[in-house]
């Protein structure tokens, strides 16, 4: 999966992109709403944005200072007028229409690890996790989806996160309709360094 443009700007950079780099060699995102940057394997990274007649490159933006991300989130969070961004659609349009210091990936609230599986892959329909908690045990992977589909619109009325950790590895645990009659909790494991150590400590000698 890859960004799509949400803007009549951002729009005309992707076909310049289009015309002139390979793009399934890249991670796309938006730095604007009128600039997308492009990132490839190595993590170099070029942005281009819209003048009003043509694309140009910019300097990769730095990062604001956290101490005018804090002023900012504190007035965001205290203002009686601040909107209810319950999927990643909203806070998308959200982030592209008001004046902010926060990057996409803050406004998202995503770790590096979550934001890149946000930007090169499908989030999965509910079946799908359905399927994958199912199975007792999850790849880090396939764990970072089930995120993505949690913070996509999922958040009230579910409840993903860690449980402990036994003899076997780190346990999760995904409730549906918590607290509700129609509570369905599902636990698995996942498969991560420590599953890994623990699998190959115990494995039966030959």
């Amino acid at each position: 999966m890859m960004y799509k443009p949400h803007t009549v700007e951002q729009f005309k950079v992707w076909q310049f992109l289009r015309e002139h780099f390979v793009l399934e060699a890249f991670i796309l995102s938006p730095v604007s709403r009128h600039a997308l940057m492009l990132e490839d394997k190595t993590g170099e990274r070029i942005v281009f944005a819209w003048n009003g007649e043509c694309a140009v490159e910019q300097p990769v933006p730095e990062p604001a200072d956290p101490e005018t991300i804090r002023a900012f989130l504190k007035a965001y969070h205290n203002s009686p007028d601040r909107p209810r961004l319950t999927n990643i659609e909203q806070v998308t349009r959200w982030w592209l229409q008001n004046e902010t210091p926060l990057s996409y990936q803050q406004a998202l609230g995503f770790s590096d690890a979550l934001y890149r599986y946000f930007l090169t892959h499908k989030i999965y329909c509910d079946e799908e996790v359905v399927a994958l908690v199912q199975k007792g045990l999850v790849t880090e992977e396939e764990y970072l989806g089930i995120t993505l589909w949690y913070f996509d619109g999922n958040v009230h009325g579910n409840w993903l996160g860690p449980l402990g950790v036994d003899g076997t590895g780190d346990l999760y645990g995904l409730t549906l309709h918590y607290r509700t009659p129609e509570q369905i909790e599902y636990v698995f494991y996942l498969e991560n360094e420590y599953y890994r150590f623990m699998k190959n400590q115990f494995a039966a000698p030959c």
